[in-house]
Parts: structure tokens; sequence; C-alpha cells
């Protein structure tokens, strides 16, 4: 469907976007209540703890990411005129694709995204089951027989729905979009290139939320020039003859090098803030109370209440339908959490903790250098010593009161699916990580190993670690 009008969006870090003839169904899908659901669910998660203002969500990062594929999607088209060959390059259909694509990419997360994830799903979650509840197919969306992460799964799940309102908008306008769509988000599209754009060293989604995060949190860690960056985005061929997408070796090396630098500072200054991560490590906690004490029996009726009832039967273990996952969301959750909280008679360790969340009484850091704690914990006296130290500050029950945070990061990846490339003035393209200049950038962060303990215990732990 070809329309010749003119859709804006006002954004606070963009500016005005504008979405022109094809691209407007970006801004009609947003009425769908698979799309509005993301209003719900924060982009940082626990971040505005300690930031006050990261209380932006992942639909306002979708939106701005969507957008962002439209720039450097015209961009590609424009460059390319001349030199590529015209099949190859991305047309109104394929431009408007990338924007949806990137609009939806974030479209299957449950409560704080990652912690519910990892802690009431698993990692080693029974996709079959999923697949099943969910109504896809067994085979659909395997890619070269890798399992899919949850969040994925559903997100393929809500674009397949035939009852959802997404996909039948999306129907609407073109038979097979839907399912084009999530083809895309898997990796798969006629342009092989493309998706790379949405899963990458350097993509539209991280481009987006450097400088979205670092704006919304008070902070100035995550600039660098978008403009100049989507300058310099070219095609370019690797030596096995794949075409992919890069960016201009000799015009892009500074503002390449200043968005990684960024996207370093942030983990280090916001995402991986030592309060934060508290925070995080404490919800940990709760969730996986939270599921021992729901498998035993305890508060079974609230598996049939409206608003917290979804997330009751995941925490249960139970595969939930995607009419119900349309309700799980952070304001959900935090309603789990206020219920809990007030349970008079339940277990008394995961009704402390849902207090100490909901008042933001945080777990402390112990005040040991990273050295010293992962040396201390290569001994193995060292958690019965922690233990014994939580025990008798009143902590009976101390696996449920000691979080260790020892997170990884690299700013490339290893995985070559997810690369990002120079383009040389020849056109040939070569892994960023491989070039001289970035080489230490390629390398993993040093690692922080860190200890959380309440406060009524933070002297009695820091003793014993020496």
């Amino acid at each position: 469907m070809r329309s010749s009008r003119v859709r804006r969006i006002q954004d606070s870090v963009h500016g005005l976007m504008e979405f022109r003839g094809m691209e407007t169904l970006i801004v009609e899908v947003l009425r769908t209540r698979e799309i509005q659901r993301l209003r719900h669910i924060r982009q940082l998660g626990l971040v505005h703890l300690v930031f006050p203002g990261g209380e932006h969500s992942r639909l306002v990062h979708s939106i701005g990411a969507a957008y962002l594929a439209v720039l450097f999607g015209r961009h590609i088209q424009e460059v390319g005129r001349d030199s590529i060959t015209p099949f190859l390059l991305p047309d109104e259909v394929a431009i408007r694709d990338f924007a949806l694509a990137a609009l939806f990419h974030d479209l299957g997360h449950g409560p704080l995204s990652h912690a519910w994830e990892r802690e009431i799903i698993g990692e080693d979650y029974d996709e079959g089951n999923w697949r099943q509840g969910l109504g896809l197919p067994a085979a659909a969306g395997a890619v070269g027989g890798r399992r899919l992460k949850w969040h994925v799964l559903v997100g393929q799940a809500l674009l397949a729905w035939p009852e959802g309102e997404l996909h039948q908008m999306l129907e609407s306008y073109e038979r097979g979009m839907a399912e084009r769509i999530g083809a895309f988000l898997l990796g798969e599209y006629h342009l092989p290139y493309l998706p790379r754009l949405l899963d990458s060293d350097i993509d539209v989604d991280r481009s987006d939320f450097l400088r979205r995060d670092s704006q919304q949190c008070g902070v100035t860690f995550g600039g660098y020039d978008l403009s100049r960056l989507i300058s310099t985005c070219a095609l370019g061929t690797t030596n096995e003859k794949t075409l992919v997408v890069g960016f201009d070796r000799a015009k892009s090396r500074r503002v390449v090098e200043h968005f990684l630098v960024a996207r370093r500072a942030m983990y280090e200054a916001v995402y991986y803030h030592r309060t934060v991560r508290a925070a995080e490590g404490m919800v940990a906690l709760f969730l996986r109370r939270l599921k021992t004490v729901v498998r035993d029996g305890q508060f079974a009726a609230f598996s049939r209440d409206r608003i917290v009832g979804p997330l009751m039967d995941m925490v249960a273990g139970k595969v939930v339908t995607l009419q119900a996952l349309l309700s799980a969301d952070d304001f959900a959750l935090h309603v789990l959490v206020e219920i809990v909280a007030q349970a008079d008679g339940a277990d008394p360790i995961v009704v402390d903790l849902a207090k100490r969340i909901r008042t933001r009484t945080l777990f402390k850091s112990v005040p040991r250098s990273s050295e010293q704690i992962s040396s201390f914990l290569k001994s193995p006296e060292a958690y019965p010593k922690i233990n014994k130290a939580l025990i008798d500050s009143g902590f009976k029950e101390p696996e449920s009161y000691l979080v260790r945070d020892h997170p990884k990061f690299s700013l490339l990846s290893k995985a070559p699916s997810e690369w990002g490339y120079f383009v040389d003035d020849s056109g040939g393209a070569a892994p960023i990580r491989d070039d001289d200049s970035f080489r230490t950038l390629s390398q993993p962060l040093p690692e922080t190993d860190r200890l959380f303990v309440p406060e009524e215990a933070l002297d009695a732990v820091a003793r014993v670690i020496r």
C-alpha cells in the first residue's frame, strides 16, 4: 500500500521524526495493544532508582530505533545507487520492513526484561511447551538449530497471533507481512545485510538507546555524532564475497570510536552502577524465593487475580497464553511486590525482600576491592564464612541475602553474525574488531567483583574478607 502522507512524532532525543509514504505504517501500528504494552515496561529496568530520570519506556526507544532505521535505510539507498546493483539496494518496502522490525525488536520482553526472563523463565526453559502454548509450530523460528531466547520467541508469537491486533493490522496492509517481519527479526531477509543493522556491534538499537538513556539519566557519557555515523554508513563486500553493511574506513574512524567509548562509559557509569546492580540482585533474590514458595503452594489465590495472575502462573512454572502475556508488564510486577510485602503469615523472607524493594532499602556493597573479593572467593572457606557472618547478623537463610555481582562485558562481539565492518575505498569490508586501532576495544573489559548484603550485616561480612 502506497501513501503520500507524512506522519510526524515529536521526540525528546531525535526532535521531529518524519515518516513518509509506506513508512507511515510505523505510526499506524502504534495503537495496537501489543505495541502499547511496551509503554508499561521501562527501558532501563531499575536504573530509575539511582537516576530518577531513567523512567522512559521500551515504547519510546522502539519508536526511536524505527526512525533511525528509516534514516539509515534512506542513506544506504542513496549512496548505493552509483555502485550497487539496484535489486541489492533497499526500496520503499525494504525500508518500511526494516523500520517495522526495529519497532518490534523488543516486543516480547517481560517485566524488568532480563531479570524476569533469567530468574522465572530460565535460560533452559522448555521451548517446545512454550511454542505449543503460544500457538507456534514446532519448527517455527528455528535458526541454524539454535534455541531462541524466551523474549524472542514471545515476540515471534505476538507477530504470528491470528487474533492479535498487530497481526491483523499488518495483514490488512499486505498479506504475509507479519511473517516476513518475523523472519527479518531472526536475520532472514532478501537483503541479508539489512537485519545486521538491527543486531550488530553498531546498529539502530544501540544508536538510539545510547543517546536516549544518556539524556534521560542526565549524564553525558552516551553522546556521539549520530548524523556523522549515518553519513558514513556504506555497503561493502567481505573476503567471502558477502555483501555487508559497514562504515567508511576513512571517514568514520573517529565517530565509530566515540560510539564504542560512549557505550563502554554507559555500562560503567549507568547500567553497571553498583546501586543499580544491588537493586537488580535483590529483585533476582526476591523472584527466586517467590518461585520457591509459590511452587510450595503459597499465594495460590493470586493466580486468579486479573493483574498479577499471569505473573503468578509463570512463577509457578506454567505456560501462559498470549492474551495473558499482554498484561505481563512492570506495573503488574510492582503490584505483585506490594501484595507480597503486605502478606501476613507468608514466608517471612520473601515478605522481607518485597518490603526492602518497595521502600528502596537496598543492599550495600561490601567495602572491599574487586581484587580482594575475587581472591577471597577462591577459597573453599569463603562462602561458609560469609554465611556465618550473615547468620550471626540475624539472617537465618543467608543465600537469600547475598548478591555476588560479577558482570562481564565486551564492546565488540565474537559472533561473526554480529560483527560491525569498515568499508574501504575499493568496497572491501573487514571486521572492525580486526582493525589494528580497535584491537584493544575488542578485548573484554576488566572484570569487577562485588558483594552486596543488607546494611545490618555489612560490617560483619567485611570483617571476614581479608
